[in-house]
């Protein structure tokens, strides 16, 4: 190992000489698989440094001399939790050959017919799993990465290597799109062989084409929600990573999800979104003049909680979801959370319950914003305002914050105290210095000397500073930073609204009964060649009039259209509900 360690014109000399003292000496076995010890390295053999040193002869003399070919490298080096601190290659001598792109030495260790392709590491990943995390979307390492993704699955058709699910559950798609590898992610989603040695490895198969256009079958068995661990819930639902706009784009995600749409995802939505206006609308109507129906103990309380516990029933989500992605999720539980803890006040008959049914009311409004989802123009708007809101917004209201409380605190400490005989200064107190100061702040207030400061030109001048910092600044910079989100959210706004629209055909799916569930399935069964049962989805391509190339031709239905179809598939809806 430590001739390997220092390459030169004599190593390969050496090591063979290495091997010949070994063998005459019945120790050959001991030298060629000694292994590294520390915690570093552990596991390391002179394999895997001849392979990490692109030293194909001596890799080939190790394999022939009868080195360890399946010899995991278990040190913290090769199993770093951050990337940078080390490089991660699936442990294995073939793995580390393939992350490290030396299809020779792939070939060569392949062909020994002792290599375990199945082998998984600590982490229960395979050859392809490592390849998958060694992937970083650029241009070079796609084209390796993919290359040899493709080379070492078809050497190996006969041990479905793709089946292969590691410790979390994850099969080299699924880590792909929980990773956000978008290159390597779209490359096996669309992958085709056209030969038939190698056409049950297909994932895309073409089964017709014409002129410019064509037909092509994508295999879903694994992508779509009736599939644990879908890859669409993955990508749909995996806060994690940033690109998971660009990932729906990608057929037959996007296809998929649009058919989900016009299946059944529409109709719900507009039964939801009409059911919804009707119940805020009464939900207005019953308590707008509260305070008066409070006086003579009349209010239903018991519709009240009912109504707050099916807003929260009908809005679902995990936690992590809540705090990191379904912005409207929060809002949607603190209306109803407000508006059942007013019912319970209410029954106690304690006035204060307006102090929650009130937000709660407001609230119910806001929330139908929610609904812009299903319009392609105002979802746009609706996901331009919520980005500005949680990011321009609240800076600016943190910063703001702590200019006020401060100049507050100082302003009001250079107050007398107000003498009996003379009129109060307005900025007796901390609260009434906070309300003129954000007044100053709208340029409602005024510069004026208090007569009761301690120090007025000192209090002027504080008084100066806060409107130069506040009015003229911060301000000015929140309208800055506006127009600059603005522009760059509106090129990915089409996108990310998609990705919201995707995450609101996901729940209503889930709401569905099962046998609905079943009934609403996208694709059909088929059989590969093989044997094996998969279930695809059809999509034609189009060269939209060019004989060039083409693009996809996915029909847009509008919102009037929805609105106009949904009370015909009620009924059926309602029927099909009963049978269940």
């Amino acid at each position: 190992m430590k001739a390997l360690l220092n390459l030169n014109d004599n190593t390969q000399e050496m090591v063979e000489k290495l091997i010949s003292f070994a063998e005459a000496s019945d120790s050959l076995e001991q030298l060629i698989n000694a292994e590294y010890t520390d915690r570093e390295y552990k596991g390391q053999t002179a394999l895997h440094i001849a392979i990490e040193r692109r030293c194909k002869t001596i890799v080939q003399l190790l394999v022939e001399k009868g080195a360890d070919i399946n010899a995991k490298a278990q040190g913290r080096f090769f199993k770093p939790k951050k990337l940078k601190h080390g490089f991660y290659f699936g442990e294995l001598p073939l793995s580390l050959a393939a992350c490290t792109n030396q299809p020779d030495i792939v070939t060569l260790l392949m062909a020994s017919g002792r290599t375990d392709v199945r082998a998984q590491d600590a982490w229960g990943n395979c050859i392809l799993h490592a390849l998958v995390t060694v992937a970083d979307d650029s241009e070079d390492n796609t084209t390796f990465v993919t290359e040899m993704y493709d080379m070492i699955l078809m050497s190996s058709q006969d041990h479905n290597l793709e089946g292969i699910c590691n410790l979390r559950g994850l099969n080299p798609l699924q880590l792909a799109a929980k990773l956000g590898k978008f290159k390597i992610f779209s490359h096996i989603l669309c992958r085709e062989f056209k030969d038939k040695k190698h056409l049950n490895l297909s994932r895309k198969i073409t089964d017709w084409a014409y002129g410019p256009v064509s037909s092509s079958l994508y295999d879903i068995t694994e992508v779509d929600t009736n599939h644990q661990n879908s890859v669409l819930e993955i990508v749909v639902h995996n806060t994690k990573i940033q690109n998971r706009h660009e990932l729906l784009s990608v057929e037959p995600l996007n296809t998929l999800l649009e058919e989900k749409w016009l299946t059944f995802g529409a109709h719900m939505f507009t039964i939801t979104c009409i059911v919804y206006v009707l119940y805020i609308i009464g939900f207005t109507t019953v308590y707008y003049n509260q305070a008066e129906r409070y006086q003579i103990f009349s209010p239903p309380p018991l519709l009240c909680f009912l109504q707050g516990l099916v807003l929260v029933r009908l809005r679902p989500s995990d936690l992590r979801s809540i705090v990191t992605d379904a912005w409207f999720h929060i809002l949607f539980f603190l209306q109803a959370l407000m508006t059942a803890s007013s019912a319970v006040l209410c029954w106690a008959r304690v006035e204060a319950h307006l102090l929650l049914l009130v937000p709660a009311l407001a609230l119910g409004w806001i929330n139908i914003l929610y609904f812009t989802r299903g319009f392609k123009s105002m979802g746009i708007y609706s996901v331009i305002l919520q980005k500005v809101l949680l990011t321009d917004v609240l800076l600016f209201l943190f910063v703001y914050l702590l200019f006020l409380i401060g100049f507050s605190v100082a302003l009001a400490s250079l107050i007398d105290s107000c003498p009996n005989s003379l009129e109060c200064s307005p900025y007796l107190t901390f609260n009434t210095v906070i309300l003129e100061l954000f007044k100053l702040t709208l340029g409602l207030g005024d510069l004026q000397i208090q007569q009761h400061a301690k120090y007025p030109q000192l209090f002027l001048l504080l008084l100066g500073v806060y409107v130069v910092l506040t009015f003229v600044l911060l301000l000015n910079m929140l309208i800055a930073l506006m127009s600059e989100t603005v522009e760059d959210t509106a090129k990915e706004s089409k996108n990310i609204w998609k990705l919201q629209r995707a995450r609101m055909i996901l729940n209503l799916e889930r709401s569905l009964p099962k046998c609905l569930r079943r009934r609403f399935q996208l694709g059909t069964i088929l059989k590969n060649s093989q044997g094996h049962s998969r279930r695809y989805i059809r999509l034609v391509a189009g060269g939209g009039g060019c004989w060039g190339g083409g693009r996809q031709n996915i029909q847009s239905v509008h919102f009037t259209a929805y609105l106009s179809s949904a009370l015909r598939h009620l009924k059926d809806a309602i029927r099909r509900y009963i049978k269940c």
